[in-house]
């Protein structure tokens, strides 16, 4: 996918609109570039993108286990569960995600052509995406794993008819991630592209930015958005308030109504917790002493919001069951959510998720039981 735009001021720019795994893109790419000889080439890239392109690091040098431990868990399982989501389609043998990104710089340094990295930190547009994620819409990331997947040619993704039904969809399903993964760097890379000094340039973008680029350029929109998370925290309301609203509860029970109710409600925010939460790491295929440890840990991890029952069962599968380098390198290329429970990276992230997922259902319930233990 090609396409001319003229800025209006003697200036000029060729879009390039490539499909991130496919080789004809990459060949594209190259041609492009050689034919047109801009003076310029703008690449959908951010420096940490390019470096880990360069040395073919990525997944292959992540310490897991103190990704999940500094935090860092959901971001992990949201990059990975986007990857997967722009390569449902297919993908194509020893293609690695993005080559044809790293073609781009590759043919402007061959050639002696000056090249800028447009995009925004990958860091920064992933904790934004994750940050403006409702409550719903997190569960239905979640939910994706367990739905039917369509395929399809990976070089179809460049026809204009199916890419809007694409974004369309991305759109429909989850608003916010289509906002920060679309909309906000289209602007963001239009405006790092107008500031440069070229004649003309040749921009190497995914397909899906080629509309909202184009006409962030013509109109030369400026970035603006808002602070990520902006309006009342009810996830943090309802991590931090539930735990401590459960405990009072549970006080209360045994204080005021007696010790057979208190005992009775604590029995059941034990069994539940600890039973569900085991249940996820067994959906995650985790190994046996994580289900163990999921099912001792989560009663009283659920209730401390700065640690969570994923958290410790996510770390301790990463930390005593470790993916082999082959396992972390051949993460990047899964294009399949069903293919993550046949990869410990994979596993390792569901043991997160599920785990966390399960402690949630059971900290809810609980909750509904034990108030009603107390009104009854």
């Amino acid at each position: 996918m090609k396409r001319e735009l003229e800025l209006g001021d003697s200036r000029k720019v060729t879009m390039v609109g490539t499909a991130h795994v496919s080789e004809q893109s990459k060949k594209e790419v190259r041609e492009t570039i050689e034919q047109l000889d801009p003076d310029l080439v703008g690449v959908e890239l951010d420096e940490s993108r390019l470096d880990s392109l360069k040395d073919g690091s990525g997944w292959r040098d992540l310490k897991v286990s103190e990704a999940i431990r500094e935090g860092k868990g959901f971001l992990l399982f949201m990059n990975l569960m986007l990857s997967i989501y722009q390569k449902r389609l297919g993908i194509e043998h020893d293609i690695k995600p993005g080559e044809e990104l790293l073609e781009a710089v590759q043919v402007a340094e061959e050639n002696s052509i000056g090249y800028s990295l447009l995009d925004r930190d990958i860091n920064e547009t992933l904790s934004r995406a994750f940050n403006k994620l409702s409550f719903w819409e997190k569960m239905k990331l979640v939910s994706a794993l367990f739905m039917a997947e369509e395929q399809m040619d990976v070089e179809e993704l460049k026809e204009q008819r199916l890419l809007d039904s694409l974004v369309d969809e991305l759109e429909q399903y989850l608003p916010s991630v289509k906002e920060t993964l679309l909309d906000e760097r289209n602007d963001y890379m239009a405006e790092r592209l107008l500031e440069q000094q070229f004649e003309h340039a040749v921009v190497v973008v995914g397909a899906a930015h080629v509309d909202g680029m184009s006409e962030a350029l013509k109109e030369k929109r400026e970035y603006s958005v808002e602070p990520a998370g902006k309006g009342f925290p009810w996830l943090k309301t309802v991590k931090y308030g539930l735990p401590a609203f459960i405990i009072g509860m549970l006080g209360y029970s045994f204080y005021q109504i007696g010790f057979e109710t208190g005992f009775q409600a604590t029995r059941f925010w034990v069994l539940a917790n600890a039973s569900l939460s085991m249940l996820g790491a067994i959906a995650a295929r985790s190994h046996l002493s994580t289900w163990a440890v999921s099912f001792v840990s989560a009663p009283f991890t659920s209730l401390n919001p700065g640690i969570g029952a994923g958290m410790v069962a996510g770390y301790f599968e990463a930390k005593f069951h470790q993916p082999s380098v082959e396992e972390l390198e051949s993460i990047a290329y899964i294009d399949s959510y069903r293919d993550l429970w046949g990869n410990q990276v994979g596993r390792i992230l569901l043991t997160f998720v599920l785990v966390t997922l399960g402690s949630a259902i059971a900290t809810f319930v609980s909750a509904g039981y034990i108030a009603s233990l107390i009104i009854g």
